[in-house]
């Protein structure tokens, strides 16, 4: 056992001892360089979000357990959960008819007593969440404001609590689970960011947090209330987009803190993805692949530096960047990009850059960001798309 330990640490060093977590009033926490980084490093990597769902209209294309695109590698043939739907032959769970898998591997991961039961795995379809999506309708939780991102968002936040329902029968995986959302920052009651957010948006979020746990306690899992709204309130800070490529999101996740080890190999800090702050001229870039997030550099990074990546596509005109901002993620943004004036010498500069790294796929307009991962020094990839361009371009 000490020498797995030992080898984790390992790795955790190589990849986490560069970053550490500043803060200041102006900025709140974020995250700052410990090194120089150069072109293409990567900077952090989380495995597995603590919750997600994905969009209801497409459940069935994507896999509950690796989050492949399910239609595209259908090869499951012997097993007896599987149905026949537009011919293609899909794994899913026959109970709540809501969660689908791309092979009996996954499934099994997922569904057997024996993942559930395993000290690690936390991506788990409890019975309590079958239960709960059974009996699930979106008009129920939000029956004012019902978009397909409440929705989602509704299900993400049944997802979660899904499973922390467990972490009372000495189940230490979910216990941590509820420990790492507890260090995510919502502050739902929290007079500066009751500040931000509209009446209405306030409104919202307490109107479907007592919905939910009136639905929750109908299967005998009390919750406060107030938990349930700050679970609402750190999603909208802390939660990330599954995208497909640059023009299909399929969900919607929420990912935990990364511990940070130092030279000697001891607890240094926990660190979560969501510190990474946005800016419109950002030196980061995030990469999804399949469950897991990856943070690469985009540019050298000095020690000091703060590091950020782009909420948004960095296409758009400065206008509609502050609009979107402002109207999704409740902040004006401040970088260096929206405050220069815009024909100044650095401005142009910045535009140039901007042009520079992003995705040159014309066949599908992608609106990714090119990159240069460790493993490939040769040619960037476009973090969407995949699109690859020869490195003397």
């Amino acid at each position: 056992m000490e020498n797995n330990n030992n080898n984790n640490k390992n790795d955790n060093e190589i990849n986490f001892k560069k970053i550490e977590i500043n803060e200041t009033l102006e900025s709140g926490k974020f995250i700052e360089s410990k090194i120089d980084m150069k072109l293409g490093e990567l900077i952090i990597k989380v495995q597995s979000p603590m919750c997600f769902s994905f969009h209801k209209h497409l459940v069935n294309q994507f896999c509950f357990n690796c989050f492949s695109n399910s239609h595209e590698i259908n090869n499951a043939k012997f097993n007896k959960f599987k149905v026949d739907i537009n011919k293609n032959y899909i794994i899913r769970c026959n109970n709540c008819k809501l969660i689908y898998f791309c092979s009996d591997e996954c499934f099994e991961k997922v569904m057997s007593i024996e993942s559930f039961q395993d000290s690690t795995s936390t991506n788990i379809h409890t019975p309590l969440e079958c239960l709960i999506l059974s009996n699930y309708h979106d008009q129920t939780i939000s029956p004012k404001i019902n978009t397909l991102h409440d929705q989602t968002e509704n299900r993400m936040i049944i997802n979660y609590l899904s499973k922390i329902a467990y972490s009372t029968n000495n189940n230490n995986k979910f216990k941590l689970l509820l420990i790492e959302m507890n260090q995510l920052i919502g502050d739902f009651n929290n007079d500066n960011n009751n500040q931000t957010l509209s009446l209405n948006e306030i409104k919202n979020i307490k109107n479907k947090s007592f919905n939910l746990r009136k639905l929750f306690n109908n299967f005998f899992f009390n919750i406060d209330k107030v938990i349930i709204e700050e679970l609402y309130a750190k999603s909208q800070r802390n939660s990330f987009g599954l995208w497909k490529n640059s023009d299909e999101c399929f969900g919607l996740s929420m990912y935990g803190n990364q511990t940070i080890y130092n030279n000697n190999n001891d607890k240094d800090d926990n660190i979560s993805i969501s510190y990474f702050n946005h800016s419109c001229f950002p030196n980061c870039v995030r990469v999804q692949e399949n469950q897991s997030i990856s943070i690469y550099s985009l540019i050298p990074i000095k020690k000091g530096d703060e590091l950020s990546i782009s909420y948004i596509d960095i296409r758009m005109s400065k206008n509609d960047r502050l609009l979107h901002l402002k109207e999704i993620y409740y902040f004006e943004c401040k970088c260096k990009r929206c405050t220069l004036p815009p024909l100044s010498n650095l401005s142009l500069e910045i535009e140039k850059t901007i042009e520079n790294y992003t995705c040159k796929n014309q066949s599908i307009k992608c609106t990714g960001i090119l990159y240069l991962p460790p493993f490939n020094k040769i040619q960037r990839i476009c973090n969407f798309c995949h699109w690859k361009e020869p490195i003397n371009n």
